[in-house]
């Protein structure tokens, strides 16, 4: 027998042909060298394809940076497509260096470098008009994850300057907490002996806030954005007596108003228009006055994701120890329990505001409803904001600087006999109660008291049926695999 025929003596045996189609060459051709990619010429940015240049331009600016020695004071502006950082996402980032003023070396002095970013998403980015960046052009850049440590290069360890930091800085810090939760995710489906891997944050020595300065020094504006707040600045007739000296590049002629002009301007121009206006206001209220310094650590995020004061934030959240004996009135003293709201455009720093009116046995809230009892604010010109809805609500209003003086005599007030989550009550059940939507404390708290007991009655009727295995539904099975099957034999039987 032959090597060729098969063990039965019949046809010769064939080769088995593979099912496998044959591997594809691909042959790229050589990366360019590390000079020409990380050079600061433009040749190697117009000879990389259209696609690489962003990260071209990114390294570019992550190795032309300058030092913090050499650089403190950074202003930042921000582009979005919503107002709160819990809901809303970073469209693009403008920041502006400064070198210290050669006569004030706490000033910011000459501008030594600037950078744009608009960030790709990933998902919608919401209206045009928000932000002036195009769909298009947004989907053809970079993600937050590459730009992170650009940003955090930028910022660490210099004086930060931002208008209105508690949106701006929350919204930066939150699209580092989602780069945090990503990077987690990933490394928890590798296998779950990975340890999680720490995101650096941009850490600045400081934060001046403009926004918050300008309503400290008393100025009459009621448009909070920064373009209105300079005009309110370079008014003659403004309070402070400064003007803001801002550069040609800030654009001060386009104004706050939606016009022509602004909107054929390049969102990016205008960005970084914004971050140096910014420096310029702050340089001028520093003329005018103190300005408004938050320490990032004792920053944190509130519900809406801004970020806000440690203490403010643990003020709002803090259960109710008193009952809240109602709405306040002229002539007489503070009670405790009861509850108030501070208006962002008082003169006093509001974190001391609250800090005082909790120790003095009040509870603070961060939006109105039908149990506030009062309402701290700038009385001296026209309501708006809170103090404008407060008193359409019929609410009281007190002035700051009155209400210090009330918080030194507080009365003592009822006790709760537990402690009750803020905004407990705030919409009662007021089905069989005389007199509609108004109801007395003593029936509130008889409402609060039965629902309490509802509660527990039910945890009570739950807790005495069978228990929930794996498949969550008891001895019947549920949506587990070894519920499902036992459900399904004994029902075949």
């Amino acid at each position: 027998m032959s090597d060729h025929e098969s063990p039965g003596g019949g046809q010769p045996r064939r080769k088995a042909r593979s099912s496998r189609r044959p591997r594809r060459r691909v042959r790229r051709p050589a990366a360019a060298p590390a000079a020409s990619r990380s050079g600061s010429g433009g040749d190697a940015a117009a000879s990389s394809p259209a696609t690489a240049r962003p990260r071209v331009k990114l390294h570019q600016d992550l190795n032309a940076l300058p030092t913090p020695d050499q650089a403190p004071f950074a202003s930042m502006a921000i582009a979005t497509n919503g107002i709160h950082p819990s809901t809303a996402r970073l469209i693009a980032v403008a920041i502006v260096l400064y070198a210290p003023d050669a006569d004030d070396p706490s000033l910011p002095g000459k501008e030594l470098y600037s950078l744009t970013r608009h960030l790709n998403t990933g998902e919608d980015p919401g209206p045009i008009h928000l932000h002036g960046y195009a769909t298009s052009e947004l989907a053809q850049s970079l993600g937050f994850t590459n730009c992170a440590p650009l940003f955090r290069k930028a910022i660490d360890g210099r004086t930060l300057i931002l208008h209105q930091a508690a949106y701006t800085w929350g919204f930066l810090k939150n699209e580092y907490r989602l780069l945090q939760r990503a990077v987690n995710k990933n490394r928890r489906s590798r296998g779950r002996s990975r340890g999680q891997k720490k995101v650096p944050q941009p850490k600045p020595v400081v934060i001046w806030d403009t926004l918050a300065t300008a309503r400290r020094q008393s100025v009459e504006c009621y448009d909070s954005r920064l373009r209105a707040i300079v005009e309110c600045y370079n008014d003659p007739a403004s309070s402070t007596h400064t003007a803001v000296d801002a550069p040609e590049a800030a654009l001060v002629g386009l104004g706050a108003v939606a016009s022509h002009e602004r909107r054929n301007t390049d969102p990016d121009e205008l960005l970084a228009a914004d971050a140096r206006l910014t420096a310029a206001l702050a340089i001028a209220q520093r003329a005018a006055g103190p300005v408004t310094e938050l320490v990032p650590a004792n920053l944190t995020a509130d519900k809406f994701g801004l970020q806000r004061s440690k203490e403010r934030v643990d003020a709002a959240l803090a259960p109710r120890t008193h009952v809240n004996p109602g709405a306040w009135r002229e002539g007489e003293p503070l009670v405790k329990g009861m509850e108030f709201v501070v208006s962002p455009d008082v003169a006093t720093d509001p974190d001391e505001l609250i800090a005082r009116g909790v120790a003095a046995g009040l509870a603070y809230s961060e939006k109105l409803n039908r149990r506030s009892s009062l309402v701290v604010c700038n009385t001296n010109h026209e309501l708006r904001g809170k103090a404008m809805h407060a008193e359409r609500k019929k609410i009281p209003l007190m002035d700051d600087s009155q209400f210090l003086e009330l918080l030194e005599d507080v009365r003592p007030g009822e006790k709760e006999p537990v402690p009750v989550k803020p905004g407990a009550g705030v919409r009662p059940r007021t089905f069989g109660l005389s007199g509609g939507g108004s109801v007395p404390s003593e029936s509130l708290g008889k409402l609060q008291q039965a629902a309490t007991q509802k509660r527990a009655e039910n945890a009570n009727n739950k807790g005495g049926g069978a228990k929930k295995g794996r498949g969550g539904r008891g001895s019947r099975g549920g949506r587990g695999r070894r519920g499902g099957r036992n459900r399904n034999r004994s029902e075949r039987s």
